[in-house]
């Protein structure tokens, strides 16, 4: 009976440290991850890849906590992308020229990357995220914020970097946004 025990108690170490070795693994292909069990890939790296088009395989890995699909060819977010656990999402380096809207309902981001694309707007729906965290959204030609962004009472991190917003614009929205740091560059008079 000892011996038994004994067994079940080295298969079960060794479970839960398959576990949590697979929770901290990155796979860097569709392929890769699909040598595992769907239902153990936590993280995928699929940036620097081309890709015009997000995979639809991506969704057989519902328990996905992080997706970087950044430095690739995308333009837009197909209505299949919903993650219940997803918490970082990096889209930065692609050609977004409307911000993908369909990531709003994934609710459970904290983290939302998508600097240097070609977003001009930024949607109500953003207001949906209140998970958000980190917003980053770096060099787009964004020429104004929705109110919505006051209603992310977790946001603690917005990057507008690289965006001309004027003195009066930057002290506006730091008063709005009181609870959030936010990266502006140094204010210009463009507006006035």
């Amino acid at each position: 009976m000892k011996l038994i025990a004994n067994v079940f108690l080295i298969s079960l170490l060794f479970a839960c440290n398959y576990s949590n070795a697979q929770r901290d693994r990155v796979f860097k292909s569709i392929e890769e991850a699909l040598t595992v069990p769907a239902d153990s890939v936590y993280r995928l790296d699929l940036s620097k890849n081309k890709l015009t088009e997000v995979p639809k395989e991506i969704m057989q890995f519902k328990y996905l906590q992080e997706l970087n699909l950044a430095k690739n060819k995308l333009t837009e977010i197909p209505a299949f992308f919903d993650f219940e656990d997803l918490r970082i999402l990096d889209l930065s380096k692609n050609d977004f020229t409307e911000f993908p809207v369909q990531v709003c309902k994934v609710v459970s981001i904290r983290n939302l990357f998508l600097g240097k694309n070609d977003i001009k707007v930024i949607p109500d729906e953003i207001g949906n995220m209140q998970s958000l965290i980190v917003l980053d959204l770096w060099y787009n030609p964004i020429d104004d914020l929705p109110e919505a962004l006051t209603k992310l009472r977790n946001l603690r991190s917005l990057d507008l970097s690289g965006l001309n917003f004027s003195k009066t614009f930057q002290k506006e929205w730091n008063e709005k946004l009181s609870w959030v740091k936010i990266e502006f560059e140094a204010a210009c008079d463009c507006n006035n």
